[in-house]
């Protein structure tokens, strides 16, 4: 059986991410894991982003306030998983908050590397776009190139192929 020591929540603060982050909580609950989320501010040339970030003082201001929301969702996350399994909040000693700029999926892979990371818990939008056809998206990346397992999260509503 796996004992998943070290995992790595990657979060864009979106509503699957933070399925994602409810389900890295009970398996870290679980396994008595450390937790590591992760935001990075994508701020490659052709991302949206790229135009908010004029300055350094603003970059860096940008990344305190990251890291402080990655643990205010966290928190509002582990309440409702609390509430809903009755397992009890995680020590705070077992997570761990990385903020960045770059390449997501790089920024994932690298995070991966430099934590030990066991598993990697992540959302996936499940959006199709020309660029995702010939580059992949995030998700399809990270599950292609991580050393580690990688469990992606699907959005609920998501369309899902049965017998």
């Amino acid at each position: 059986m796996y004992a998943f020591k070290h995992i790595l929540v990657p979060t864009d603060h979106s509503q699957c991410a933070r399925k994602a982050l409810g389900l890295a909580i009970t398996f870290a609950l679980r396994f008595d894991s450390d937790l590591y989320l992760l935001y990075v501010e994508d701020n490659r040339p052709d991302s949206k982003t790229w135009e908010k970030n004029e300055t350094a003082n603003q970059e860096i201001h940008q990344l305190e306030s990251d890291e402080a929301r990655c643990l205010e969702t966290y928190l509002e996350v582990a309440a409702e998983v609390a509430d809903y399994t009755g397992l009890p909040e995680m020590n705070r000693d077992k997570i761990h908050v990385r903020v960045g700029a770059g390449d997501p999926a790089a920024q994932i892979l690298a995070a991966a590397e430099d934590a030990s990371i066991d598993l990697i818990v992540m959302g996936t939008h499940g959006r199709s776009s020309i660029k995702d056809f010939f580059v992949g998206s995030t998700a399809e990346m990270v599950v292609r190139r991580s050393t580690c397992n990688v469990l992606a999260v699907k959005p609920d509503g998501y369309p899902y192929l049965r017998d």
